[in-house]
């Protein structure tokens, strides 16, 4: 894969498909990407499919641009999530894959495959730690470390159909894993691994552990149907991983909350999206939705939303992530298939495009910023550097950058509001 920037970014690809799933920036200022390459879609229940490898990009800032592959031969791998340890400041990854990962393939033990799609974990440094599951599918999209220095892995097992069958056994059901890595050894050992295990199709959007206090974890997502249908803030005991406390956000199956973030004062920032009211009116169809809950109990009841605030354009606004800057500026991404942009109501180019929101503390826009193409734009995730500049990555099946020709079924974007990186 070659980069070729332009001052907004870049797009690559290959004959088949290629997509940055998370980005990160440390310290200092090395950026990193986490996806696929060679991968297969459209063909199977899950995309990536095929024999793709799962990848970690690592671009300038004063260190040499690389690449790092996670392929076992003929299986399907994509790394999904990265995070930094709190204190080493090393970089942490998760992913999933159809094979059984082992020394020979950069792994720290050979591992058994315990299902369709196992998650596995492990650092730059090191490679892969932990490989686990169940016989149901993974798919993890979110990592963070707790205040203890454990790993907490979230996000989804995917529909589950039993081999040899065409019936669908269980819909998607969210689940957590707490990995702990011992003073000795080069392993990440499972604590706990849980799900909710309901009748509902219910998926995990954000994960967001609390440092300053307890580490309780919390979890935002989506169920479409059942009691607890729509979108939902959930706590999960640190100790167990069992579910707690539920905070129902909205009633609507296709309402979602699909990104959260704790705040230098302890409240909790969740995004997400929404056809109905939250906040102070609605612009047409799905509506960003960003909301502030209160999570100090001396200041009212926990989970109380303090304030919500509700943007979006006449059509359907899908929230994909969050990132908050150094000034508590928030930082929404998501796809439209309309404009978000108030001064041009024509600027879809097509499908879906990337959009962009810059919030103030209180949630107040600061700027509004939106790319297309004639194809299907989708930003995975966004990530703010220490001078407040933005990187959002995705797919595109057009030609999203102007210095930029589409090469494959799926071409991987980066796109940022800096200027190129040398």
């Amino acid at each position: 894969m070659g980069w070729s920037w332009s001052t907004e970014g870049f797009q690559t690809g290959a004959a088949k498909s290629e997509e940055f799933l998370d980005v990160a920036i440390d310290a200092q200022g090395r950026l990193y990407l986490a996806g696929y390459e060679n991968g297969d879609v459209g063909t199977e229940r899950f995309d990536p499919s095929g024999d793709s490898r799962g990848v970690l990009w690592r671009l300038g800032a004063g260190a040499s641009d690389g690449s790092r592959s996670f392929d076992l031969p003929g299986t399907t791998e994509s790394l999904d999530a990265l995070t930094f340890h709190p204190v080493t400041g090393a970089l942490y990854f998760a992913g999933r894959t159809t094979g059984a990962f082992d020394r020979a393939h950069g792994a720290s033990a050979d591992f058994t495959h315990l299902g369709q799609q196992d998650v596995f974990a492990g650092s730059e440094q090191d490679g892969v730690l932990y490989q686990g599951g169940s016989i149901r599918p993974q798919h993890p999209n979110r990592i963070a470390f707790d205040a203890q220095g454990a790993l907490i892995v979230s996000g989804f097992d995917d529909y589950y159909v039993p081999s040899g069958t065409t019936y669908v056994e269980r819909w998607d059901d969210p689940f957590f894993i707490k990995l702990e890595r011992p003073t000795e050894g080069l392993t990440l050992n499972e604590r706990w691994f849980r799900s909710f295990d309901t009748s509902a199709l219910d998926r995990l959007g954000g994960l967001a552990v609390d440092t300053r206090s307890d580490s309780s974890i919390y979890v935002t997502g989506n169920a479409e149907n059942g009691s607890t249908r729509g979108s939902f803030v959930r706590k999960i005991d640190p100790g167990t991983g069992e579910p707690g406390p539920l905070w129902r956000q909205s009633a609507i199956s296709m309402d979602s909350m699909q990104a959260a973030h704790f705040r230098e004062d302890g409240n909790l920032l969740i995004a997400g999206s929404t056809f109905g009211v939250m906040g102070p009116r609605s612009s047409g169809g799905q509506d960003v939705v960003v909301r502030l809950l209160n999570m100090d109990p001396e200041k009212g009841a926990i989970g109380e939303p303090l304030w919500t605030k509700q943007y979006g354009s006449p059509g359907a606004d899908f929230v994909t992530d969050m990132a908050v800057d150094a000034q508590g500026n928030i930082i929404v991404v998501g796809e439209t298939l309309d404009s978000v942009l108030e001064q041009d109501p024509t600027a879809n180019k097509g499908s879906y495009d990337v959009f962009m929101m810059k919030l103030d503390v209180n949630g107040d826009r600061l700027d509004v910023k939106q790319w297309g193409s004639a194809g299907d734009d989708h930003p995975n995730a966004v990530a703010v550097d220490a001078c407040g500049e933005i990187f959002i990555a995705g797919y595109t099946t057009g030609t999203l950058l102007s210095s930029s020709a589409q090469e494959g079924e799926r071409d991987a974007f980066l796109i940022t509001t800096a200027r190129r990186r040398e």
